[in-house]
């Protein structure tokens, strides 16, 4: 029996190009669900394709060299009519009209962004805007401080990096020494 001819891996750049290309290539999405839903379709399709790993069907947190469309968990669909997700990298916003942009976590940036073809609408990107998910809500946040240039969480105005907080356990009650009594 001949062997499948089977692509080599791609790095992951390179699978994360092929994604975008392939999302160019289909028509505009006219609705937020239809850009979320190919994205994480087109997704799948590269990964299974190229990822030289096999598909886990119940993936954790930890990168285990295939990339998968973002956990329910990580995903709000707002009442503005948007889907917000959050991935160990970027931040996922899909507008009402199926516009879609992918930003960068660390940088802020856009790394994709797609117009939608659906009917346009006036969204306040600030006011009426309630994301309920504490997580995503932060990711967000920290996405529009850096596009607003202002310092990211973790850095100081100069440009010298303060030492991350330690961790600690969030179930218990934490108290700083030099702040005063528990309110």
């Amino acid at each position: 029996m001949p062997e499948q001819d089977t692509p080599s891996p791609l790095s992951l750049k390179e699978r994360l190009a092929l994604v975008y290309q392939r999302l160019d290539q289909m028509p505009p999405p006219t609705t937020a669900q239809e850009a979320f839903d190919r994205l994480n379709t087109v997704l799948e399709e590269v990964e299974d394709e190229y990822s030289g790993v096999p598909k886990n069907p119940n993936p954790g947190l930890k990168f285990d060299g295939h990339m998968y469309p973002p956990r329910e968990d990580f995903t709000e669909y707002t009442a503005d009519g948007r889907i917000l997700a959050v991935t160990k990298g970027n931040t996922i916003e899909a507008l009402p009209d199926g516009t879609l942009t992918i930003s960068s976590r660390k940088t802020g940036q856009p790394v994709y962004q797609r117009k939608g073809a659906g009917q346009s609408l006036t969204l306040d990107n600030e006011a009426g805007l309630e994301i309920q998910n504490p997580t995503i809500a932060k990711a967000f946040e920290a996405v529009r401080q850096a596009q607003q240039g202002m310092v990211p969480p973790g850095t100081r105005a100069h440009g010298r990096s303060q030492a991350p907080a330690p961790r600690r356990n969030l179930d218990t009650p934490h108290r700083s020494k030099d702040r005063g009594p528990e309110l």
